[in-house]
């Protein structure tokens, strides 16, 4: 599946979709509360720049924001639609167009960046990977979140891209995490393992990396 054909299928989400669901849906309520919870133990304290990869409408992005006290924030997404929908949210953070297998950032650049369920809808995770570790500062962090394609995690995706408002993601995962796959990238890549484990009755499993 090429960029443009990821890019039509995460068009079909509408760009509200986070924030009208946790709104209207008690499950999406749940899921976000427990995503919250474990994000907040991993995200430490920065008082610069930080980078949301796949920020869609930035609902986890302004969460992480205030965690680590960033004093500035930049989003990217393929959506034109979710960061126009986003800059109208948040007109203070520095959100583009842009895909994640081709950061338009320097080297360095960043003190965290965070990849929040989105490495299982990209093509080439690896490149993704690739390019936080070039645009990571020696001294800054990542933390990376992906499902874990367990028969749980599946029943339940399922249901939910078939019988409710979720059919509008049915096709918009390519990629399935099973196993040590995101452990054997992230050593590939060269970043070292802070903290690495699972959530959520084990369907998501949240990793906190470094450069150094």
């Amino acid at each position: 599946m090429g960029a443009a054909t990821l890019k039509e299928s995460h068009e079909d989400v509408p760009p509200d979709f986070y924030d009208t669901a946790l709104k209207s849906n008690l499950i999406q309520r749940v899921w976000h509360k427990g995503r919250l919870r474990r994000i907040s133990g991993l995200i430490s304290k920065t008082n610069g720049r930080i980078l949301d990869i796949g920020c869609d409408g930035i609902t986890l992005t302004e969460a992480v924001a205030t965690m680590a006290a960033a004093k500035e924030v930049v989003g990217i997404d393929i959506s034109e639609k979710a960061v126009a929908y986003s800059k109208k949210k948040r007109p203070d953070f520095h959100l583009a167009v842009g895909h994640g297998e081709e950061l338009p950032f320097q080297g360095a650049a960043f003190d965290a960046i965070v990849c929040l369920e989105v490495l299982e809808h990209v093509e080439h995770p690896d490149k993704l990977l690739s390019e936080m570790k070039r645009c990571l500062k020696a001294d800054g962090y990542g933390l990376v979140i992906v499902p874990t394609e367990t028969p749980l995690f599946k029943l339940l995706w399922f249901l939910w891209t078939h019988f409710g408002k979720g059919r509008v993601w049915r096709h918009a995962h390519v990629q399935e995490f099973r196993g040590e796959l995101l452990d054997q990238l992230v050593e590939e890549v060269g970043f070292r393992v802070v903290e690495n484990g699972v959530f959520m009755l084990g369907m998501l499993r949240a990793m906190k990396i470094s450069s150094a």
